[in-house]
């Protein structure tokens, strides 16, 4: 089945098993977090999926038109990862947030203010929920709306903490925040190290989340490779290995000098 938007819609159960596969924890109903609110939407509409609600996959490269979706809806990412994407008339492009599993995109407040696509960076799936629908949810369930301002908080001051990045730190150092910033965000890879983080998308958009080229990415790595900061087991893969020297690193412990 096709949606409005061209993305195929996945039948409840389904897309419920992809996130239990994923997160490793029942987070049904796609609006997630430390806390879940499958509960708080059964016992306000009798049902986990009420009517309103859509869920949808995409893949990596699909682009999500707001105008193409009604109520001005909040989206929930279940899977994957999803980017607000820009491209500026000289052609560079940009990535200015970056929406992982239980992140919410409130198309209420951004729809016209929105400067970019909403994209997919890797194979993701999303829960669409009108924002009359939601609304409700929040006025009848306080955990529902204690969970959604933690969530738009904790996503402000991250916001705040990438804008400090670029606009102050050296390209190597950004790649360090950046490891951080994945491990804090993302649950661990099943059969991993504590200290692995997994990179979901690749290192043009890695690059363009930085403000960086994709080469100077790579590089970046490399030297961190190199010095036994990290470790690269796999491509999308890093194990941190001196967690006190990359910590350094992110809080500005690499000044400015010629070359990375």
């Amino acid at each position: 089945m096709q949606s409005p938007i061209g993305m195929e819609v996945y039948d409840y159960g389904q897309v419920g098993r992809t996130v239990e596969s994923a997160c490793g924890l029942e987070h049904r109903c796609g609006f997630h977090a430390q806390a879940c609110i499958c509960s708080e939407m059964r016992s306000t509409f009798g049902a986990a999926l009420p009517k309103g609600t859509h869920r949808f996959t995409l893949a990596a490269g699909d682009e999500i038109e707001p105008d193409t979706l009604p109520n001005s809806p909040v989206i929930g990412v279940m899977t994957g990862v999803v980017g607000i994407v820009a491209h500026l008339s000289d052609g560079r492009r940009t990535i200015t947030g970056l929406f992982l599993p239980g992140d919410y995109i409130n198309l209420g407040s951004l729809s016209h203010r929105l400067n970019g696509a909403i994209t997919a960076l890797s194979p993701s799936a999303v829960q669409v929920m009108e924002q009359p629908v939601f609304d409700r949810l929040l006025k009848l369930s306080n955990v529902t709306r204690e969970h959604f301002m933690d969530q738009m908080n904790s996503f402000l001051f991250q916001l705040l903490d990438h804008s400090n990045d670029l606009a102050k730190k050296t390209p190597i150092e950004r790649i360090a925040a950046f490891i951080f910033e994945l491990k804090h965000r993302t649950l661990p890879r099943r059969s991993t190290q504590f200290n692995t983080v997994s990179i979901p998308f690749g290192r043009r958009d890695v690059a363009d989340y930085l403000g960086l080229q994709p080469e100077t990415v790579s590089r970046g790595f490399t030297t961190l490779t190199n010095e036994g900061v990290i470790n690269l087991p796999e491509a999308d893969l890093v194990t941190i290995e001196d967690v006190h020297r990359l910590r350094q690193i992110a809080n500005g412990g690499r000044p400015r000098r010629r070359g990375l």
